[in-house]
């Protein structure tokens, strides 16, 4: 058929229209898809490239010694960044960053360069910071808040505190055995990005986090700095490759003080995690087991061989030889002969059991990582020796953490406790959420036989081996020990020893047990020589500082004109820096008793704080702190005799003039 033009004009128009009208259709069915199905798929798409959600890190809850004195805190910082175009005086902007924040110049120059557009600094800032820049850069600076661990006191206690890791994770210690506890909910916020997907600041969170909960500690906050410092002495004067000690409260089993010292490990609590042959501070658990047996009694008599004892194929001596002694001078001397005569009258089945209701072979069940159970074998699996052994406080490894709670038993008439590391926990607004009770795991031995050895304990210290430990004014029993340090490959063999000394304040009713160990010390390594003076430094600096356990009466109080107003058991509210006060000053020559031990007061102007209550508390006086700052005065003044255990008021403020 024939068509035309015009009729192929007609087709070709109409052909057109179907297509633009298909096409339509095709536009119109696919915006609807994009906008009414889609719709709400596509804007979260395209918010996404512009918004992205950033986590908001909840604040750690806080750790608080048994004072409520603050041991590890969360703080906020501030990341600052700079948007160059944004800023209106570049001057102003470039002097403020390098007074203020402490850039250096190449960081300053590249933080307000007109040719950047979004610069993050390096580090991160103070609130203080932070408020100074904004009120001398008001455009073109954006903060954000960050979370960081800070520890007020330093490293003190860092063994038992622990750490956490760079995102806020506990650990070690107890950061880590309660980072669910102390751990909060984080929160989230939203990062805006600009058209090339450069970062911008932070918009107002979406979620606030919520703060975990703070923890009160058994920590005494005194006593661990008393610890440390003594610690570090001793280490110093011995020359030891490290050591322990720790103070334990044995009626509630409360963990007052807790430090190990390793080389190249500053935080590490080996106290409970590295056992050690404790050598003759086991022999106290032995008598223990003899006395509740009714296998001995404090009179009996044994032979010692004049100091040397053949035992097959091993030959035991004494330090302190003798041909007979009772079974009470057996312990006040140490006699390695005499212990080993009493405990064969034990069967091993007796003297294994008693050592495992002490503690021994099992962990402690403290609320901490990484607790060695220790090692106490089975009787089937001595030998012919090994009862000979285990008298003497071999064969048998215990932590310091086992041996100061077998101890807090005799302490404490003879009962297990579980060591405590927490007193309470309380949530973000202070309510109490939980609060831990003293935990008697069993009945070691009868209150009789706990009795009868801190009397024993207490003649050791004053007449035997653990005569260094005396502090004048205070009853203190306790048991010295020496063991051979054991060698994978040589043995026993070399001069290495663990010297230790394990002490009951005061005798009678026993507040603390203080156990201080010293690893391989050089020259003098016996425990009474060398570990024994180590607790005494502490025990004396402990009374001085904290007024301690049993702290005798000294007479009649006087304020002195720096305490005017204050009345016995309060501390001057003149500074931050305050030890709280038992009693005041005693008058010089009033109501002092004629025996006490008189002491010259130093002149300290000038000192520190701490060293100036260091150096007190060593020389057995009690300090009252009034101000802060470095030392002016002490009152009474420098050059004055007062007794020993008199409260000196350490006036501080700065320099004059």
């Amino acid at each position: 058929m024939n068509i035309g033009i015009g009729g192929r004009e007609l087709l070709r128009h109409r052909a057109l229209g179907l297509a633009v009208w298909l096409g339509s259709v095709v536009l119109l069915g696919r915006a609807f898809q994009l906008q009414i199905l889609e719709g709400s798929d596509w804007r979260a798409r395209a918010l996404a490239q512009h918004e992205r959600r950033v986590v908001l890190p909840a604040p750690r809850g806080s750790l608080f010694d048994r004072a409520g004195r603050p041991l590890a805190l969360s703080r906020e910082t501030y990341a600052i960044s700079v948007a160059p175009g944004e800023l209106r005086n570049r001057a102003a902007a470039k002097a403020a960053l390098r007074d203020v924040l402490g850039l250096l110049p190449s960081a300053v120059s590249k933080a307000v360069d007109p040719g950047q557009r979004w610069v993050v600094l390096p580090g991160r800032y103070s609130p203080v910071e932070k408020e100074r820049l904004e009120s001398l850069v008001r455009d073109g600076v954006y903060f954000e808040p960050t979370l960081e661990r800070f520890y007020p006191f330093g490293e003190l206690a860092a063994g038992l505190i622990g750490r956490v890791s760079l995102e806020g994770v506990g650990q070690a210690g107890v950061e880590f055995a309660f980072d669910s506890l102390l751990a909060g909910r984080p929160g989230y916020g939203v990062r805006r990005r600009d058209a090339t997907g450069a970062a911008q600041s932070l918009t107002v969170p979406a979620v606030l986090p919520s703060r975990g909960n703070d923890l009160v500690l058994t920590l005494d906050l005194d006593l661990q700095a008393i610890a440390e410092e003594a610690l570090d002495g001793a280490i110093a004067a011995t020359g030891a490759e490290g050591g322990e000690v720790l103070i334990v409260d044995p009626r509630t089993g409360d963990l007052l003080a807790a430090v190990s010292r390793r080389p190249g490990a500053p935080r590490a609590l080996a106290a409970l995690s590295e056992p050690y042959e404790p050598g003759s501070t086991l022999k106290p658990l032995i008598a223990a087991a003899l006395l509740a047996e009714r296998k001995a009694s404090l009179e009996d008599v044994v032979d010692t061989e004049g100091g040397e004892y053949r035992l097959g194929r091993r030959v035991i001596r004494d330090v302190h030889r003798a041909t007979r002694l009772t079974f009470r001078e057996v312990l006040t001397f140490s006699s390695n002969i005499g212990l080993v005569k009493f405990a064969e009258r034990l069967e091993s089945s007796a003297l294994y059991a008693y050592l495992r209701d002490f503690g021994f072979g099992t962990p402690t069940g403290v609320w901490l990582p990484g607790e060695s159970p220790g090692r106490l074998r089975r009787p089937a699996e001595w030998s012919g020796l090994s009862q000979a052994s285990v008298a003497m406080g071999y064969e048998v490894a215990v932590t310091p953490l086992q041996l100061a709670m077998a101890y807090a038993a005799i302490a404490n008439g003879g009962e297990l406790v579980r060591p405590r590391v927490v007193r309470e926990v309380r949530d973000p607004s202070g309510r109490t959420l939980w609060r831990s009770e003293p935990e008697v795991v069993r009945r070691v031995i009868p209150e009789r036989v706990a009795r009868t050895l801190r009397s024993v304990l207490a003649e050791a210290v004053s007449e035997g081996t653990g005569k260094a430990a005396r502090v004048a004014g205070i009853s203190i029993a306790g048991k010295t020990g020496t063991a051979h340090r054991f060698d994978p490959v040589t043995g026993y063999a070399g001069a290495r020893y663990t010297a230790s000394f394990v002490g009951l304040i005061p005798a009678d009713a026993p507040e603390w047990v203080v156990l201080v160990k010293l690893d391989d010390p050089r020259g003098a390594h016996y425990g009474g020589e060398t570990a024994a003076p180590v607790m005494r430094l502490a025990v004396r600096a402990a009374l001085a500082g904290t007024g301690g356990p049993a702290s005798p009466p000294l007479g009649e109080p006087v304020l002195p004109d720096a305490m005017a107003g204050v009345t016995a058991g309060q501390a001057p509210a003149t500074g931050p820096y305050i030890f709280a006060l038992d009693r005041p000053l005693v008058r010089l020559g009033v109501g002092a008793r004629e025996n006490s031990e008189w002491i010259r007061v130093p002149d300290v102007r000038g000192m520190s704080l701490r060293a100036a209550a260091r150096h007190l508390h060593n020389l057995g006086l009690k300090v009252g702190i009034a101000g802060f700052g470095r030392v002016l005065r002490t009152e009474p003044e420098a050059g004055t005799e007062v007794p020993r255990g008199a409260i000196l008021v350490v006036v501080a403020g700065p320099p004059h003039g």
